[in-house]
């Protein structure tokens, strides 16, 4: 093997040193400045990110904080446009219901009336057919012809003494 030869290790070694030098000033003039140019601007780039990524997130929280209160708002004002409606409304059931109710008290007291009325009649026809069959039963029991005047007065005594 050649490399393994001792007669050759000292241009080996020479390459070496040559190869080696070469290679490093390749490496630290050329290659390594480009990488850490590249390095920087990436961090300087990963450093904006963070810092858009920060405004982003500050607009972000101010949007939804304005969206809440905006939503509170809305929700005030629904509230107040509902209790509003719900106040009209009883306002004109209770309107309404007065309404009716003088309607039915009306009614009845036409309907009372109208009873009354119909009772009296009643009472006094009752009252006549009475005294009419006083005086037919006086006349064929007693066989006396009995007065509306005397019919009447006890009539009136036998109710007087029932009530």
């Amino acid at each position: 093997m050649p490399q393994l030869e001792v007669s050759t290790f000292v241009s080996q070694i020479f390459w070496l040193i040559v190869c080696f030098s070469l290679l490093y000033y390749l490496l630290s003039k050329k290659a390594l400045p480009r990488v850490a140019e590249i390095l920087e601007a990436r961090a300087d780039r990963v450093r904006s990110d963070l810092d858009e990524a920060q405004r982003l997130k500050k607009d972000a929280e101010d949007a939804l904080g304005q969206y809440e209160q905006v939503v509170a708002q809305a929700q005030n004002a629904a509230q107040a446009q509902v209790a509003e409606t719900m106040a009209k409304l009883q306002a004109a059931a209770a309107e309404a219901q007065a309404k009716v109710d003088e309607k039915l008290a009306k009614q009845i007291a036409e309907a009372e009336g109208r009873i009354a009325k119909a009772r009296a009649d009643a009472l006094s026809e009752l009252d006549d057919a009475a005294l009419t069959t006083a005086q037919a039963a006086a006349e064929r029991l007693a066989g006396v012809k009995v007065t509306k005047t005397d019919a009447k007065a006890a009539l009136s005594a036998v109710l007087k003494e029932a009530a």
